[in-house]
């Protein structure tokens, strides 16, 4: 299957060919990375239908189809761990989503 790879900006996109039911996001990252379409593995943050895509989940898990188009976004190292005390997510997944949950219950 092929899908589309497209920069926040609308700048730039490149098309992939992989298999959905046996790559993970984090595999999709990787092959970003070494193609130098992105930034490093830690600091690309993939969507589809404005959600966030998990490295460990395979593609087929949000039901990506042939020629769907992702978004790519770069997000700093420094901004990808958690503003709390409680350690960083190890495959940079959701920790925006943690740093909201915890500011939440401080209320």
């Amino acid at each position: 299957m092929k899908i589309i790879v497209r920069r926040e900006d609308n700048e730039m996109e490149t098309t992939y060919e992989v298999n959905e039911t046996e790559q993970t996001i984090q595999d999709l990252k990787e092959l970003i990375a070494v193609n130098n379409f992105g930034p490093i593995v830690e600091e690309q943050r993939l969507e589809f239908n404005k959600k966030r895509l998990k490295n460990s989940h395979f593609i087929a898990y949000y039901r990506v189809k042939d020629k769907s188009v992702l978004i790519l976004k770069h997000q700093s190292a420094s901004t990808s761990s958690s503003a709390t005390s409680t350690p960083s997510i190890s495959d940079g997944e959701d920790a925006d989503a943690d740093a909201n949950a915890s500011s939440n219950h401080e209320s």
